[in-house]
């Protein structure tokens, strides 16, 4: 746990600049909405949930960290495997973070504030909620670990000719499976297993069977790292 602690501590050093940015742009962003709002007639417009803005970090969290972070640790003395292990142990703490918050926020919406109407939240979207709070949080967890990890191995051989033909083909997978009649159908029943799992064990146990193989990619490209 104190070797965590310390990850996290200078994890957020490095990505602080930007958890701020975000922070302001979503608080920005609500204070222009509310002064539209209460000058125009548009109390019933579509938003997007203040919790689920909050999801842009992770991303962030996965793409800057391999690319600065990996340098300043193995520097400092610290091995490929001590480095590796952080790293996703901060994912993790990000990702069930985000999570416990996106599956507060929709309860205090529906029963605190009584303002979920006219609100995009994607707990309810993906249909997370009908699990529970417990589900819910454990399905967001999952889903956004495996995420995570996806765009921390595509980061992590930005240098690897390898890494660089993996990043074309995930990038052409989806215009061309869609695009493609045959393979149409094999896109959908993949993003429904996903995201859309009517059962809360195969759809947690999925994203973390695909986090398992993107973290093992991410290791292959980090132990032949040499900047």
């Amino acid at each position: 746990m104190d070797t965590l602690a310390v990850y996290l501590k200078s994890t957020y050093r490095q990505l602080k600049m930007y958890v701020w940015f975000v922070l302001m742009i979503i608080l920005l962003g609500r204070t222009a909405e509310l002064i539209v709002t209460s000058l125009t007639d548009s109390s019933g417009i579509s938003r997007l949930s203040e919790a689920n803005m909050l999801i842009i970090l992770l991303p962030l969290i996965a793409i800057v960290l391999p690319l600065s972070y990996y340098r300043r640790i193995v520097h400092l003395g610290a091995s490929r495997a001590q480095y590796f292990r952080g790293l996703h142990g901060v994912y993790a703490v990000w990702a069930a973070t985000v999570a416990l918050l996106n599956s507060l926020w929709i309860l205090l919406q529906m029963h605190v504030f009584h303002n979920y109407s006219g609100t995009v939240d994607l707990v309810d979207a993906f249909h997370w909620n009908d699990f529970g709070f417990t589900g819910s949080f454990l399905y967001q967890t999952a889903f956004y670990l495996m995420a995570m990890a996806l765009l921390s191995m595509l980061a992590s051989g930005y240098s690897n000719p390898v890494g660089w033909l993996l990043s074309a083909l995930i990038l052409a997978a989806i215009p061309l499976g869609t695009a493609i009649p045959s393979l149409r159908v094999h896109v959908v029943s993949f993003f429904r297993t996903l995201l859309f799992n009517d059962s809360l064990l195969l759809g947690v146990s999925f994203n973390l069977l695909l986090y398992l193989l993107f973290a093992a990619g991410g290791w292959l490209f980090t132990r032949v790292r040499v900047h």
